[in-house]
């Protein structure tokens, strides 16, 4: 009886510490700033290329920060929409297809886009009283931290105000950034094509689905001549 018990207990300590482990390595846990902040308000039009295991994906990539919150978008090279996530506060309201990939959970995605383009100010404080988790900056990374554990890594260019600043009028001219998860084997490459800085006013985020779509659209149209 007592080994029974034994065993019972140390099955739940591995499934809670594997669970754990899951929800730091999505980023579940992590807490995110606040959609107000130190460069509010801007929205930007992006090529993602992802290497997923051994998937590799060409997407386009809207991001927007408005005075309504956080808006991520990803559409197909043929434009239709694989994803929409908005934040708002602890709020969030997404959409997912069933092509993009189990593995890519809509808040790692968000948690993602906003490691790489949130001011490092907005990160400090979010996360100055959360516990193991921290961001750490060198001249051209930021290494998202849970205690001692490398979990993300950010590379920009070498110079880029971005990894500082984060998202500015700067960004289009800074080239590619490389996001490098350290325990799955995920890599995204993103290149900024547009931001448009915007006044702190309320944007539809349906009219930014639509004006995404019709840009990613046209892109597509480029790259196939």
């Amino acid at each position: 009886m007592n080994l029974v018990r034994t065993l019972c207990i140390s099955a739940l300590i591995l499934f809670t510490s594997s669970c754990a482990t899951r929800q730091v390595q999505t980023l579940a846990s992590l807490p995110l700033p606040d959609h107000q902040g130190g460069n509010c308000c801007w929205q930007a039009l992006q090529q993602l290329e992802i290497s997923y295991g051994k998937e590799h994906y060409k997407l386009t990539g809207a991001l927007a920060r408005t005075g309504e919150g956080v808006t991520l978008v990803l559409f197909d090279p043929f434009g239709r929409r694989l994803l929409s996530i908005h934040k708002k506060g602890e709020k969030l309201d997404t959409y997912r297809s069933p092509e993009l990939p189990e593995g890519l959970p809509e808040r790692f995605l968000l948690a993602s886009s906003m490691l790489v383009w949130w001011p490092s100010a907005d990160w400090q404080q979010t996360l100055a009283a959360e516990g193991p988790w921290r961001v750490d900056n060198t001249a051209d990374e930021r290494v998202l931290r849970n205690g001692e554990m490398k979990i993300i890594r950010v590379s920009y260019s070498p110079g880029s105000s971005t990894v500082v600043d984060g998202m500015s009028g700067n960004t289009v001219n800074e080239g590619a950034v490389v996001l490098q998860h350290e325990y799955q084997a995920l890599t995204i490459k993103i290149i900024t094509q547009r931001i448009d800085m915007l006044a702190p006013v309320t944007v539809s985020s349906g009219s930014f689905d639509r004006e995404a779509s019709s840009t990613s659209v046209d892109l597509s149209k480029r790259e196939s001549k």
